[in-house]
């Protein structure tokens, strides 16, 4: 029986994935998005291995680790995982937070579609409507004037983000089968940190910590990013996919709603009908579907 506490899980990572895109923001904007993405993920391992670490401790693993598969699909997520992150924060640099976040958000539209293209998984009338309806969301998103174009807003930076983390959430499934949900965070986010590394050496930037209460704000997302994946394997475990993903995936609502209030941001009517239909369009479509 499900109770209240297994579905506070999903809200749990709701509230922090939501947290942490905002200070991602506010570290891009100060720092650089490359090295607030380098940070993030090579922090964001601590935490889930902590976690991993103290779970066998405690119980034990009676799994049998299937070394094989890590071996061809851990590198594999975290380049696309580290390069998902590095576009996904420049969008938040340089754009409108409530766009980026909401766009990105669609992440799961590119893992159904890949799903149902090479992993065999059958797509519904159903899906197939509100995959629909995602797209026109994410239209709207893109308006300026009227005109499809979003350059200004950070669109087509979210956009790229939400087909690299389609992408790489569409293996996450076979990588959580062959070694367990924490076990392929710890390996996929300390690899993904390499490749935000490369990407930083690559545009010849230095690495900075930051001073003062940026450092603050970016431990503090790097920390709340790593505990949205806590939260929602814990989550996953403890009841099904159809309750905990559907407020997992409407984080963007936490995020959208601090840059509302702390940022003054105050988007288009479009961009707005827009970010209502994909978010809705979203969580409806992750209470159906098996990615």
């Amino acid at each position: 029986m499900t109770t209240t506490f297994d579905i506070s899980w999903g809200f749990f990572t709701l509230l922090a994935w939501g947290g942490a895109d905002y200070l991602a923001r506010t570290s891009s904007v100060r720092t650089g998005s490359l090295n607030t993405a380098f940070f993030v993920q090579a922090i964001g391992w601590v935490l889930p291995a902590l976690y991993l670490g103290i779970s066998l401790a405690i119980s034990g693993t009676d799994r049998d680790i299937d070394w094989p598969t890590l071996a061809r699909l851990v590198p594999l997520t975290a380049v696309l995982l580290g390069v998902g992150y590095s576009i996904h924060y420049r969008g938040l640099e340089v754009g409108s937070v409530s766009v980026v976040s909401a766009v990105t958000s669609a992440w799961l539209l590119i893992s159904v579609l890949l799903a149902a293209l090479f992993l065999d998984e059958a797509v519904t009338s159903l899906q197939c409507e509100l995959i629909l309806v995602v797209t026109a969301g994410i239209v709207l998103l893109s308006l300026q004037r009227g005109v499809i174009h979003g350059n200004g807003t950070g669109f087509w930076y979210g956009a790229g983000a939400m087909a690299f983390f389609g992408t790489a959430f569409v293996l996450w499934k076979p990588l959580t089968e062959a070694g367990g949900p924490f076990l392929a965070v710890v390996l996929v986010r300390l690899l993904s940190s390499i490749v935000a590394l490369g990407l930083v050496r690559l545009r010849k930037m230095p690495i900075i910590w930051p001073d003062g209460s940026t450092s603050w704000m970016l431990l503090g997302a790097a920390a709340l990013d790593a505990l949205g994946y806590i939260t929602l394997n814990v989550g996953l475990d403890r009841s099904s996919l159809t309750i905990t993903a559907p407020l997992a995936v409407a984080h963007p609502l936490g995020t959208i709603a601090l840059a509302w209030w702390l940022l003054r941001e105050r988007p288009s009517r479009a961009q707005a009908a827009g970010m209502t239909i994909v978010i809705a369009g979203v969580i409806a479509l992750s209470a159906i579907a098996e990615v």
